[in-house]
């Protein structure tokens, strides 16, 4: 994805070219991998040339890049994470043609978040100020332990139905599917009058200067990035949304998050209940650290380094479940908790002398 993973400097081809290309290369791996769902990446209509080729294809097991490289006869062929990048030998010279491995249950949306250049990456931003997440696997939510914003507790999916995702940012789904179906996208100008139609948009949470480092970073070698802030830059005064979205951290701001959450919550059962269950362990949890923790387990025994290691885990692996660790630490006394340490270091101590 963006054309130069190869040692091989990839060539770029004039839109007219590509068209064959792509064809071509999507015909020759569904003809050789029939089972899955293979789909080429949508460009917007006016694209005058491409660098590189996106092709998704579906994961539902046994998935095998070398073997798609060996069908597209690739001259290069680099793998990192879910993208494969290979080298097309053409007549121009080595063209990029980029796989990227995407599960069955997300395959829509990664379609969709993918296509239209930056396009999924704008919308977003929108989904990042709520808290959520929108990416190639759907729209999630990062839930944080709601005493350390530091601690991730599950990354829990909101929708893979891209649509759905769309109306809970503020977009018009439906206008959407039309341009994409119709090839209404025709030029970046048209991606961006769709990305600030939503009431949510305010220039502001675009500027490279309020994004985080690493976001800094990547957006701004992106070129449609790039684009997009030159163009907000040219809109006059109050033609755009400007949604009055509240400092990060204040109270206002946690309002604004908490009436998305609770729409989802109204969307999405399944959602609700998810978030629910993980917060309840993510509780359980911390309860029990309250009472199994290595300064405890050392203020009782008087161990310390891999002594105490060793006995912690041999007081975890004591019990016959998880649940039934969780329920001791729970409900027991502290007196209790310390008399199942010494009699776990007692029973380590002694097995120790028989081993020697």
């Amino acid at each position: 994805m963006g054309g130069n993973a190869l040692q091989a400097a990839s060539v770029r081809l004039p839109a007219s070219r590509y068209r064959v290309v792509e064809q071509e290369a999507v015909q020759t791996l569904q003809q050789h991998f029939p089972g899955r769902r293979i789909e080429a990446v949508l460009a917007y209509a006016d694209k005058p040339d491409f660098g590189d080729l996106d092709i998704l294809v579906e994961d539902h097991g046994n998935y095998d890049p070398m073997q798609m490289a060996g069908a597209l006869q690739a001259s290069e062929v680099v793998r990192n994470g879910d993208v494969t990048s290979m080298g097309l030998p053409l007549a121009e010279g080595i063209f990029q043609v980029d796989l990227i491995q995407t599960p069955s249950a997300s395959f829509d949306f990664a379609v969709r978040y993918f296509g239209l250049n930056d396009f999924g990456n704008l919308i977003g931003r929108i989904a990042h100020k709520f808290g959520a997440k929108f990416g190639h696997q759907g729209l999630l939510y990062p839930l944080r332990d709601p005493d350390n914003s530091s601690h991730l507790i599950a990354e829990l999916c909101i929708t893979t139905d891209f649509s759905t995702a769309l109306d809970l940012l503020g977009y018009d789904a439906e206008r959407y599917e039309t341009m994409r179906i119709t090839g209404q996208f025709r030029t970046l100008h048209d991606i961006f009058q769709y990305v600030v139609s939503s009431p949510y948009v305010n220039r502001e949470i675009y500027l490279l200067d309020n994004r985080n480092h690493k976001a800094r970073i990547r957006d701004a070698k992106r070129a449609t990035y790039t684009a997009f802030l030159i163009w907000l830059e040219e809109q006059a005064e109050g033609v755009l949304p400007a949604y009055p979205w509240a400092e990060a951290g204040s109270r206002e701001r946690q309002q604004q998050k908490q009436e998305f959450l609770e729409s989802a919550f109204a969307e999405f059962p399944a959602f609700k209940q998810a978030y629910d269950q993980a917060l309840a362990v993510n509780a359980r949890r911390k309860q029990v650290r309250l009472q199994y923790n290595g300064s405890l387990a050392a203020e009782f025994t008087g161990l310390s380094g891999k002594p105490l290691g060793e006995l912690m885990a041999r007081v975890r692996n004591a019990f016959v479940d998880e649940s039934a660790f969780e329920d001791f630490f729970i409900t027991s006394s502290r007196e209790t908790v310390k008399a199942r340490f010494l009699q776990e270091a007692a029973a380590g101590q002694h097995g120790n002398k028989l081993k020697t």
